[in-house]
């Protein structure tokens, strides 16, 4: 069963802006000064036009971050690939054509096409010297959550949501999770296969999807586990056929996580982002009363965090 809602996305960004389209921020967010260079992540990988879809999904998988810029050897940036954009090329969204139209849709071969065919060529790129304003204003504005910092269009790291919500929050915020989470959650049945998942994904806009099974959630899967089973060379060993029709064919629960990271309505949004850095994880179920009643993302907290 899948209970259908507006796109989180859209939802997310609209909530937290004002009447004439801006980004409504506490006046501490304003007024600090440059400091993007001291919040970015600098241990990143980079990758050329030339690495393969394969290689994405490797280094997504063994470094657990969903944007990798591209570069030439210069360290100029010419794209970046995310963990959404593999989903669609996987078979959630309209890059999928690419592997039918000119791998047949086998698996091998698609998996060998150079990170060209499907990167963004035109991405969101915040420069160095911007203020922290700027860099959050572009964030809600275009509803993304990840962002390369770049100075004289060279890459030196990228800024996650999760890293601003390290450098902002404290271990207590002051605002409740019932206060932020969205209590629109989108769910799918346990007899769903991952192309039903994928599709979902990125019809919606979503990165994550709990699993129920007779109104109980079993597992949750994210576009986390998508990508390892490329990137940790999981898949070569669940296919006869090596097509990505049976890749779309396989059962939700086996790629799902049966570990379910929750927390309750009345923690504190601070709790929340340190429990979440804990598990290593980008959002948790909210639960009262052993029943679901929202959902809470870094996105969520870092709203809460610059804009509460």
């Amino acid at each position: 069963m899948v209970k259908v809602y507006v796109p989180r996305r859209i939802i997310e960004r609209n909530r937290w802006l004002r009447s004439d389209g801006k980004p409504n921020f506490k006046d501490r967010i304003c007024a600090k000064p440059p400091e993007l260079e001291a919040i970015a992540d600098k241990e990143i990988p980079l990758l050329s036009m030339q690495a393969t879809v394969i290689n994405a999904c490797e280094v997504m998988s063994s470094l657990g971050t969903r944007l990798v810029p591209i570069t030439d050897p210069e360290r100029r940036l010419l794209g970046i690939i995310t963990g959404m954009d593999l989903v669609d090329y996987f078979g959630g969204g309209i890059k999928y054509a690419i592997v039918l139209k000119h791998y047949g849709g086998k698996l091998y071969p698609a998996l060998s096409a150079s990170l060209r065919e499907i990167a963004n060529t035109k991405p969101l790129a915040v420069d160095v010297k911007s203020r922290l304003h700027d860099l959050l204003n572009l964030m809600i504005s275009y509803g993304v959550g990840a962002l390369p910092v770049v100075d004289n269009n060279a890459v030196i790291g990228i800024i996650t949501e999760g890293s601003l919500i390290k450098y902002l929050s404290s271990k207590v915020v002051g605002v409740k999770v019932s206060e932020v989470m969205s209590t629109s959650v989108i769910s799918l049945s346990y007899s769903n296969t991952l192309g039903v998942a994928m599709k979902l994904m990125i019809n919606l806009g979503i990165r994550r999807l709990p699993i129920t099974k007779n109104g109980d959630v079993i597992g949750i899967v994210t576009w986390r586990d998508i990508i390892d089973l490329f990137g940790k060379h999981k898949i070569f060993n669940m296919l006869k056929e090596f097509t990505f029709d049976e890749v779309h064919l396989l059962p939700v629960t086996e790629v799902m996580n049966t570990n379910i990271a929750t927390i309750g309505p009345d923690e504190d949004i601070g709790i929340a982002a340190a429990k979440m850095s804990e598990l290593g994880v980008d959002s948790l179920l909210v639960i009262k009363d052993n029943n679901i009643i929202g959902i809470i993302t870094e996105r969520d907290i870092l709203y809460g965090v610059v804009a509460r």
